[in-house]
């Protein structure tokens, strides 16, 4: 039995990869969403992970559904994230941008933690896949928060991996750069204006020419790669590269 926890459940990428995972009975899934029936399996918290003092009652509830149940692989995945404000760097509101740093750097972080305390003794195997983006490598104007918060997850799950090599080695911490998806978050940058957002008639086009992937496919994608033991400690992964 393989334990797998998903943030970020409520729709997109989330929400297809609790369906992904369900689907195969040797998957013990646990869900963690703001909306309190997200995620196909029974056992789903809420949380919003914005609100960092909100996140280890959460996980404690997450702890205590698990028992003392034994699993060959414990799987983190870190998907729930924001991509608002959209603007100039002089124009994005200062609440908007706090809560994209908490929701995208801060909270992976603290469940990290959590998860690789709760898990030293449940699994002889443990994962944590930070769900990242190619923007963390590019700037894109429009952008400063979702790049610079992403760019900061990327180093943050560098750091821990070091630190994880050398004090857990049955723990391995990576982030995954999942391409372009077909997600409700993308539904609402191509909604922005070109002064907010310069490059948004490219997203607008992704769409129009079918460039954006199924959700389902890239979840399906990312549990393969899971599975095939392919996401490695301190790797900072691209899906486009490792299914080509």
């Amino acid at each position: 039995m393989n334990l797998a926890i998903v943030t970020g459940t409520t729709k997109g990428l989330g929400a297809a990869l609790a369906d992904v995972l369900v689907a195969d009975a040797n998957n013990f899934v646990v869900t963690l969403s703001r909306a309190p029936t997200a995620g196909t399996g029974p056992f789903n918290f809420n949380l919003d992970v914005g609100d960092l003092d909100a996140i280890a009652p959460a996980f404690a509830l997450v702890v205590a559904c698990i028992g003392q149940q034994r699993f060959d692989r414990a799987v983190l995945i870190n998907n729930a994230g924001v991509a608002s404000p959209v603007g100039g760097f002089d124009q994005i509101d200062a609440a908007a941008t706090g809560r994209n740093l908490i929701v995208n750097v801060a909270a992976p972080m603290v469940l990290t933690r959590l998860f690789a305390l709760a898990t030293r003794q449940l699994a002889a195997r443990r994962l944590v896949v930070n769900i990242s983006s190619g923007a963390a490598k590019r700037a894109v104007a429009g952008w400063s928060a979702y790049c610079a918060s992403k760019a900061a997850l990327e180093m943050a799950t560098r750091v821990a991996a070091i630190e994880a090599a050398s004090n857990d080695p049955t723990l391995a911490i990576c982030s995954l750069a999942p391409g372009v998806v077909d997600t409700p978050m993308q539904t609402l940058i191509r909604s922005a204006s070109e002064t907010e957002f310069p490059d948004v008639a490219r997203f607008r086009a992704m769409k129009a020419d079918g460039v954006l992937r199924d959700a389902h496919d890239v979840a399906r994608d990312i549990v393969n790669l899971i599975e095939a033991n392919r996401l490695t400690n301190g790797g900072n992964f691209d899906i486009r590269e490792l299914t080509q």
